[in-house]
C-alpha cells in the first residue's frame, strides 16, 4: 500500500492536482479581490511568495532524497519495532504523531529566536491569501527532518513518514485565505481551518503565538495555544520590515541576531540573544517575551 500511496505523491499525481488546484485558487481569489474590491494581493508581495516558493521548492528535492536516505539507516540499524506501513492503525498513529510532531516543531519555531529566524519569513507579509503558504525560508530544510527521525527509530516506514508530512503541507496550502469565513462548528473544533490560521499569522496582542497546528487544532486546545478568531486580524509582524526583498525577508532577523550578540554583556547573553525568546533583551528587567520585540 505504501508503494502505491508513495507513487501516487511522489509519480506527481496527487502533487500536479493540488498544484493546479492552488493555482485555480489563488485566481479565484484574485477576481474575489478584484470584485469586491478587497485588498488581498499586491504585485511585490506576490512575486516574493512566488520567489521565496520557487527557492524552497529546489531544496526540498535535494533534502528529501538525504531525508529518506537517512530515517532508512535508522528504521534499518535502530528500530524499535517493526511497524507495518499498510495497516489503517499505523497510518492513523503516524498521522497523529506527526501532526504533534509539526505542533512542536512549529511551536519551537516561535519560542526560540534562532528558530524564528528560519520562520519569520512565512509571517513578513502584511497580507493574507493562498500564495502566502508557500512564503518561506528555505534554511529549516536542512535541519528540520532531524525533528521526524524519532518517528523512524519507532519503527515507521521512512516513505510513508514523508508521505504523511507531505500531506500535510498540501493541507496547510488551502488554510492561507480571508475568503472563506467559518465552518461548520465541529469542523472548527477539531481541524486547523483558515480561521484558526488566521489568527496564527496576527500580530494581534491576543493572537500572538497562538494556533500552532497542520490538520488537527486539537495540539492547541489541548496545550493551551488556541485562539479563536474575534476582533480582525493585523497580519505582519509587530515591527514590519520597511524594506521587502527576498535576501531582507530571509536574512533580517538573522543579521539583528548578530547585532545583538555582538553588543552582549557576557556568553550567557549572547547565548540567549540566540536560542532564548525572540523577545528577550538582557538590557530589560522583564522582557515583554509575548510581543517578539525583536522582530514579530
Amino acid at each position: 500500500m505504501e508503494s502505491l500511496f508513495w507513487h501516487i505523491l511522489d509519480g506527481g499525481t496527487a502533487k500536479t492536482a493540488a498544484a493546479v488546484s492552488y493555482i485555480i485558487l489563488i485566481i479565484i481569489e484574485i477576481i474575489i479581490a478584484v470584485r469586491k474590491n478587497l485588498k488581498l494581493y499586491s504585485t511585490q508581495d506576490t512575486f516574493n511568495n512566488l520567489m521565496l516558493g520557487a527557492i524552497t521548492s529546489f531544496v526540498k528535492i535535494f533534502i528529501k532524497g538525504v531525508t529518506l536516505a537517512f530515517f532508512a539507516y535508522l528504521h534499518q540499524q535502530y528500530a524499535l519495532f517493526d511497524i507495518p506501513a499498510d495497516a489503517w492503525w499505523s497510518i492513523l498513529l503516524l498521522f497523529l504523531l506527526n501532526d504533534v510532531t509539526f505542533y512542536w516543531y512549529h511551536r519551537l519555531g516561535h519560542e526560540s529566536r534562532f528558530f524564528w529566524a528560519t520562520h519569520v519569513a512565512h509571517h513578513s507579509s502584511e497580507l493574507f491569501n493562498f500564495s502566502t503558504a508557500i512564503r518561506g525560508n528555505f534554511i529549516h530544510f536542512f535541519y528540520r527532518f532531524l525533528f521526524w527521525a524519532p518517528l523512524a527509530i519507532l519503527g515507521f516506514d521512512p516513505l510513508m513518514i514523508v508521505l504523511i508530512d507531505e500531506i500535510g503541507f498540501y493541507y496547510q496550502m488551502f488554510i492561507h485565505t480571508k475568503t472563506i469565513g467559518k465552518l461548520h462548528p465541529v469542523i472548527e473544533f477539531i481541524f486547523n481551518t483558515p480561521s484558526h490560521h488566521r489568527v496564527h499569522h496576527g500580530s494581534n496582542p491576543e493572537y500572538i503565538d497562538k494556533n500552532y497546528g497542520a490538520v488537527l487544532i486539537l495540539w492547541d486546545r489541548l496545550f493551551g495555544t488556541f485562539a479563536e478568531e474575534k476582533e480582525e486580524v493585523r497580519y505582519g509582524l509587530t515591527k514590519n520590515l520597511k524594506k521587502q526583498t527576498v535576501p531582507t525577508i530571509l536574512l533580517h532577523e538573522f543579521q539583528a541576531i548578530a547585532q545583538d550578540v555582538a553588543h552582549a554583556p557576557d556568553w550567557k547573553s549572547k547565548w540567549r540573544y540566540v536560542f532564548g525568546h525572540p523577545g528577550w533583551r538582557h538590557d530589560q528587567q522583564e522582557a515583554d517575551e509575548s510581543k517578539f520585540v525583536s522582530s514579530h
